[in-house]
């Protein structure tokens, strides 16, 4: 093989790896404004989601909790209290009963 042979494909192999390197610089510079053209776009979304999805959440979560509320204060005052009363009052008449009877006991005893 001539050394000519040698070095005209030497040449024909630098010129295809220059044309293979151009080939993927240029789809790397496509694929990088491809990404970030969508990374612009999922921002814009999730921006748009968060100002529209949460502030509504937000109120349901308020509503939610001044209704857990109402229900609570509620049966505090139709349920706990009357039990406390009636227990306040069953207390006072044991009470009285001990003292008129004679066995009169200190609390705690």
């Amino acid at each position: 093989m001539p050394l000519s042979t040698i070095t005209d494909i030497r040449d024909i192999v630098i010129v295809i790896a220059g044309l293979l390197s151009v080939i993927a610089l240029f789809v790397i510079i496509v694929a990088t404004i491809v990404i970030g053209f969508l990374s612009f776009r999922l921002l814009r979304a999730a921006r748009k989601t968060f100002q529209d999805g949460v502030p509504p959440l937000l109120e349901h979560a308020q509503e939610t909790v001044k209704s857990v509320k109402g229900t609570a204060e509620y049966l505090g005052d139709s349920a706990a209290e009357p039990v406390i009363r009636a227990y306040a009052t069953v207390s006072r008449v044991q009470r009285m009963l001990d003292v008129l009877s004679g066995g009169f006991r200190q609390r705690g005893d």
